[in-house]
């Protein structure tokens, strides 16, 4: 970076230049209030003192702080007459409303012939016909679709609720069962439980023997 005042003059300066650009865009504007909304630049430029004996300002720089003021100066018009505040004139009621227009009703039996292209009366009344039907057509196609889709949505939704249920039914069973062999096999495990020879290792060893109503050597009758 360079020295701070280098970088302290370029910051000003381009403050200076700013509110330069700012003034001069927004001067004439404001409906005669620049001294009000240029107040705090006023302000800031009077606190600038380009003779100061301990901080003076760079010839350039002092120049441009000059010509700011003058352009701050000229937009307020300061020391000029103000021209007294007038009050706006508001709307009346009929210009602030929104305009409403009355609706065309027409009468869907009556018949125009100079809508028709020139066609005779037959032709312009079986034209008219077709087109009306054509139009409830399409809205009982539109009708029918609807009450499809909410028919389908509804048979879904009962055939969701309807294997759900059995579903959860099933799914309640196998806990049970699985809950009953892990207590089965936890009971064969403990040697001395409640239960003694469970187990298909057991009831091999007790068919090898006889005892379960098999015959020694043969197959579970």
């Amino acid at each position: 970076g360079g020295e701070p005042g280098v970088e302290a003059a370029g910051l000003l300066a381009c403050a200076l230049a700013l509110v330069r650009t700012c003034v001069d865009a927004l001067a004439g504007s404001v409906g005669a209030a620049e001294a009000e909304v240029f107040s705090e630049i006023i302000g800031a430029l009077l606190c600038l003192k380009p003779k100061s004996v301990s901080h003076p300002l760079p010839p350039a720089l002092a120049k441009l702080a000059l010509a700011t003021a003058q352009a701050v100066a000229k937009a307020c018009t300061l020391g000029a007459l103000r021209p007294p505040l007038t009050r706006r004139a508001s709307k009346r009621a009929a210009e602030a409303a929104v305009r409403s227009v009355a609706p065309r009703m027409e009468d869907p039996g009556r018949l125009k012939l100079s809508r028709e292209g020139g066609k005779d009366h037959a032709q312009a009344q079986h034209d008219r016909l077709r087109r009306e039907y054509k139009r409830e057509h399409r809205a009982v196609k539109r009708e029918l679709r609807l009450d499809a889709s909410i028919i389908e949505q509804e048979r879904r939704r009962d055939y969701a609720k309807k294997t759900g249920d059995a579903k959860a039914d099933r799914h309640k069973n196998y806990a049970w069962l699985e809950a009953e062999q892990a207590t089965l096999n936890q009971q064969v495990r403990q040697g001395g439980g409640l239960l003694r020879g469970g187990g298909i290792g057991a009831a091999r060893i007790k068919a090898k023997k006889g005892i379960l109503g098999i015959k020694k050597g043969g197959k579970m009758r």
